[in-house]
């Protein structure tokens, strides 16, 4: 069957079956680390932005899911000598007939060639783990300070590591087998122990560096400003505004002190810290839960919402009226998937 660009409220989706094709990646590597983990954040480095040339290198972050919950952890990633294909960003045109596809799979082949010519092109996966008590809902590292990693647990607290030390220690020039690990009992920064649940919802201010926001299962919403380089300091008093669990919440990328949120009561908040702990702005974003958010970095006044029916909305802010619950602010609403959405990110390049 020739390839179809599928039109959102023009055709119809059957029944819906996801398969990973490996020719849609520049790099695909996989290992296995233990327990499953249900979240995961890139820390940034100083290698540079724009890395176009392969080798490439990568250090993560992510919080596991174990059977006990003192056998949970989480891991500190370095992955080097990550090969790869070179592609260019727009497939240049065939004049033999041949599709782009075709010349696009060549171009694989020849590269495929170039770096067995290379040597070894096996990645190195190098791991530490910090003890974490209970599953880590959601992990993710500071921007400003990408050493410094928030975690939720769903023993009912939020956590604030410092992993300076093990992510310094894989810029030496020491050999680590491939897989090893090691478990180190660390003390936590911070331990909030205020919520009033279990939480996922959790987020750093790209703007103001140690600014977090949290989210619990019990529509609790806590805001934690940094007093100095290790020590936060949690406001008291909840932004309250929401009915049901806050699932999602995302700093706006222009305003100091403005996050949005989103909720299983199907609603979507616009928060300014500024004017109270009351929702500027609150609209029923849709009739079912509202999984995840997504601000555009770039176009700041578009937000994507993804629902647990399967679809996914942008919204233009400029559209809403801090009075009305009605949501007039929708620009696109796709029907596409059958299952919950889960994640959703709007790529701001």
């Amino acid at each position: 069957m020739p390839t179809k660009v599928w039109q959102p409220g023009a055709d119809k989706l059957g029944e819906e079956e996801l398969e990973c094709d490996p020719t849609a990646y520049n790099s695909l590597h996989a290992f296995h680390i233990g327990w499953p983990c249900l979240s995961f954040d890139v820390v940034r480095d100083s290698l540079g932005l724009l890395r176009t040339d392969f080798p490439h290198t990568v250090y993560f972050v992510a919080g596991s899911q174990a059977e006990k919950p003192d056998w949970n952890s989480i891991g500190i990633f370095k992955v080097s000598n990550v090969s790869g294909k070179q592609r260019d960003l727009v497939p240049s045109k065939t004049t033999d007939g041949d599709s782009d596809m075709d010349a696009d799979n060549s171009d694989s082949d020849e590269d495929s060639e170039d770096e067995e010519e290379g040597g070894s092109v096996t990645p190195v996966l190098q791991l530490c783990k910090v003890a974490h008590g209970g599953c880590s809902n959601r992990i993710c590292a500071m921007t400003q300070n990408p050493h410094i990693c928030a975690s939720w647990s769903d023993a009912g607290y939020v956590q604030i590591w410092d992993f300076s030390t093990h992510l310094n220690a894989w810029q030496s020039e020491t050999e680590v087998p491939r897989g090893a690990s090691s478990v180190f009992n660390q003390a936590p920064l911070f331990n909030f122990k205020g919520h009033k649940d279990e939480g996922y919802a959790i987020d750093w201010s790209p703007r103001v560096a140690g600014r977090l926001v949290t989210g619990d299962c019990k529509n609790c919403i806590h805001l934690c400003e940094p007093t100095s380089d290790a020590t936060w300091n949690v406001d008291a008093t909840l932004f309250t505004g929401h009915t049901a669990s806050v699932e999602d919440l995302q700093w706006s990328p222009t305003e100091d002190h403005v996050f949005a949120s989103c909720s299983v009561d199907g609603h979507i908040a616009i928060w300014d810290a500024r004017l109270g702990k009351s929702p500027a702005i609150y609209f029923k974003a849709h009739s079912a839960d509202v999984n995840v958010i997504s601000w555009n970095r770039l176009a700041s006044v578009m937000l994507a919402s993804g629902i647990d029916d399967g679809t996914f909305s942008i919204s233009d802010l400029r559209l809403l009226s801090p009075k009305s619950e009605e949501d007039k602010s929708s620009v696109a609403h796709f029907q596409y998937h059958n299952h919950p959405i889960t994640a959703i990110r709007v790529e701001s390049t």
